[in-house]
């Protein structure tokens, strides 16, 4: 039935382009036009879309740039924080595939740079490396992507950042936002125009704070450092591109629900916002729940002619990563040997938790002592992650009469530590104020990666048909260092088969052209695998991904339209067994956080369609459908072939109209979301077994903005002032913004900022 669907939505969609066409060429050359990227993306063999201008407006300048990509079609973009700032909530997925605390399988970069992961325990999603004035636009190659994508993830698809050119003429500016949640944020940048006769560049600062949008008084910040600089210098035969950016953030998190808690209270996530001074109920103090990031990340890329016919490019870079995830448990630990004898380095042979100590700080391990004149005790426990990766990308293409090839190699090296200790909190009844020398660390472990990725494509063009072929291969080498117990040592190689690409592009006229491909994808089997009590890795095998696209592209002066049919095989997913809980509390005393299994496959096909029309003068629509039917594939751990795959929305429809005359901008967007299972593993529910349950309810949310803008005269102080008004969920919606199989992120209530900027 879905397919027959998805038929008839592609009949119906390719049957209106023609009377589309003509509309839009009725339209007058008197158009002002504004400067803007087609959502419909490049011309190539796979699905692509692109963010423009009136995305970005939809967001406030202090929002994450993970935002800018939620409109458009197949990606649904959950964030726990009304501005994005905590990553522990943040959670992508497109086509089946997502980006969570747990699963990583869409591959993200940086100007073609790979960001390092995107997990929670030590990886850096786009927020990390860029700045939304910095953002030039983002291209998400849906399914396929580009073959020469640099990333480890991209199972259904990579989103590629794209930061901003320095400007050609000297100058500054500088921003200040006020917002809902006691947001407050600065923003500088300084223009050097052109300098030496050949160079440009460009260096901004900004500073952002707001509290958590649940709760007040202690409820939770977000704090964020963030510095970027760029530098463009062009040669006789090239160009060579330096970008540098560091970012040290605060993010106090949030916590998951169940779809019941939600239903009882959807503004509240159960963490507290008072100190009480009794540990049971202040682990879920919300300031104490934190994740503490600092990242930078160079890159030089070398572009040049190698002849009139070859040109080539390469990138070296360089990413910095330290940072800290904390948590309150209510309980010190009593770590002993197999002997019995207490230790204070490596996870030992037996773990007891206790509450008290005696008058003379010893603790009282026995659970049915006397302790009316003991003290209470608390940790503050501490996941210390650190990182250094360098790299290189290159990339060759070299043109011929009718073909064009390309070739290119990725090679990195990322050593990564992983360290977790203990600290006595010192007064409970007066805060978490902690003893920085830790009593206890759990484990210190050192992983290092070696990864090599080729690729050779060629593509061949025979008059209005153009054929594309491919072949990519992972080698990867991943070695794990206990520190504390070197019997823990281990290493996994992670390759990859030899992965085929094909592509086909027909021009059926100047601006319409039919296009289809096939592409094997591959994630790399993670680190995190060789540190989990009792895993058996080296029975996993990694993850690969069949995608195809068949789709149409319609490209004219005022109207862009583009409708693809996809159908993607998931084979081995990896998944990590649920976090360990007790009385939905996590469980603090596990060693890693989790056991990953092979749980078969997923097959999932759909439909994605996107329009872009400037209708009349200054006025614009763009919309995006997604339709996806995604299902388990074989009956496997508590999975059932033929249900749906767990937190995946199976339709979304976005709208969005935008107004801009030079001056004045206005514009409204609405998401709505079908309801969708969220969870699919079997569960026992009154004595009966269920796989699919917990209905998400349907949303839709509402986004709108309004600006004014005045150029000024060359011989005033100002050359600009710029003024933005951004609301975020209009009508107050209550939502389930994204998640994960069984735990749910709330929908941020209403949010307003307001931005006022000058140019000078």
């Amino acid at each position: 039935m879905h397919i027959i669907k998805f038929n008839l939505i592609t009949v119906a969609i390719i049957s209106t382009i023609s009377a589309l066409a003509q509309a839009e060429e009725m339209l007058q050359a008197s158009e002002q036009q504004v400067e803007v990227l087609s959502v419909v993306g490049k011309r190539v063999s796979y699905a692509n879309n692109t963010t423009n201008n009136d995305m970005q407006h939809l967001h406030a300048p202090i929002a994450n740039v993970l935002d800018l990509v939620n409109n458009l079609p197949g990606v649904n973009v959950g964030q726990g924080d009304a501005f994005g700032s905590d990553d522990y909530t943040t959670t992508i997925s497109m086509r089946g595939f997502v980006i969570d605390r747990a699963d990583q399988q869409l591959g993200i970069t940086i100007d073609g740079v790979p960001n390092g992961g995107s997990a929670y325990a030590g990886g850096s999603k786009a927020n990390r490396y860029m700045d939304s004035e910095n953002t030039r636009y983002v291209e998400v190659g849906q399914g396929a992507s580009d073959i020469a994508s640099a990333s480890l993830d991209a199972l259904g698809g990579t989103l590629n950042f794209v930061s901003d050119n320095p400007d050609m003429k000297r100058g500054a500016r500088v921003g200040i936002s006020n917002g809902s949640h006691n947001a407050r944020r600065y923003f500088a940048r300084y223009d050097s125009g052109e300098i030496f006769g050949n160079t440009t560049a460009y260096f901004s600062l900004s500073d952002s704070y707001h509290n958590r949008w649940i709760g007040s008084g202690s409820n939770g910040y977000s704090n964020r450092l963030h510095i970027e600089a760029k530098s463009i210098t062009e040669l006789d035969a090239g160009r060579v591109t330096a970008r540098l950016s560091y970012n040290d953030a605060h993010e106090d998190n949030y916590d998951y629900r169940s779809l019941e808690q939600f239903k009882q209270n959807p503004r509240w996530d159960g963490l507290t916002n008072v100190w009480t001074g009794n540990p049971d109920i202040d682990q879920n103090f919300a300031e104490a729940w934190s994740t503490l990031r600092e990242n930078t990340l160079l890159y030089v890329k070398a572009e040049f002619d190698v002849s009139d016919s070859i040109e080539m490019d390469v990138t070296p870079y360089l990413h910095l990563q330290n940072g800290r995830g904390d948590w309150l448990p209510p309980y010190q630990v009593y770590a002993t040997d197999a002997a019995g004898n207490q230790i204070s380095n490596g996870n030992g042979a037996n773990r007891t938790t206790y509450n008290y100590v005696d008058a003379n700080g010893q603790p009282i391990l026995d659970s049915n002592a006397d302790t009316s004149g003991a003290r209470r005790v608390a940790s503050y426990r501490h996941t210390h992650y650190e990182k250094q990766r360098f790299g290189v990308t290159a990339n060759l293409n070299w043109t011929l009469d009718n073909q064009l090839i390309r070739a290119g190699v990725w090679l990195e090296q990322q050593d990564r530590s992983q360290i977790r200790d203990w600290h006595k909190v010192l007064d409970p009844k007066v805060y978490h104020y902690f003893d920085q020398t830790p009593y206890w660390v759990q484990f210190d472990d050192d992983y290092q990666h070696d990864v090599v990725k080729f690729y050779l494509q060629d593509t061949l063009t025979f008059g209005d048909l153009q054929l594309v072929l491919g072949v990519q291969q992972y080698l990867i080498d991943i070695e794990r260092t206990d520190n504390f117990n070197p019997a823990n040592n281990g290493n996994l190689d992670s390759d990859s088969d030899l992965l085929p690409s094909i592509g086909l592009v027909y021009r059926l006229s100047e601006r319409i052209e039919l296009f289809a491909g096939y592409a094997e994808n591959f994630k790399a089997i993670p680190d995190t695998i060789l540190n989990t009590a009792g895993q058996e890795f080296a029975d996993l095998e990694a993850e690969t991904a069949d995608n195809f696209d068949l789709g149409l592209r319609y490209f004219g002066e005022t109207l862009n339209l583009s409708a693809t049919y996809y159908k993607v095989k998931f084979n081995n997913r990896i998944t990590l067994l649920s976090y360990s809980e007790i009385d939905d509390l996590p469980d603090y005393l596990t060693e890693l956080d989790g056991t990953f299994v092979n749980v078969g496959g997923v097959k999932s096909d759909g439909l994605e369609t996107s329009l872009e029309w400037r209708f009349a003068p200054h006025f614009s629509l763009t919309s995006s459908l997604t339709l996806n039917n995604a299902e388990y594939s074989e009956t496997i751990n508590g999975y059932r072939a033929g249900d749906k795959v767990a937190a995946i929305p199976e339709q979304m429809l976005v709208a969005a109209l935008n107004y801009n005359d030079g001056n004045y901008r206005a514009g409204i967007s609405g998401k709505y979301t079908a309801d969708y299972y969220g969870a699919a593993k079997r569960a026992e529910v009154n004595g009966t077994n269920v796989w699919n349950r917990d209905s998400i309810p349907s949303s839709t949310v509402w986004n709108a903005y309004f600006g004014y803008r005045h150029e000024m005269a060359d011989s005033d102080m100002f050359r600009f002032v710029d003024m933005a008004l951004t609301l975020n969920n209009v009508t107050d919606q209550t939502y389930i913004t994204g998640g994960q199989e069984g735990a749910y992120l709330l929908g941020a209530e209403r949010t307003a900022s307001f931005t006022v900027s000058l140019g000078f």
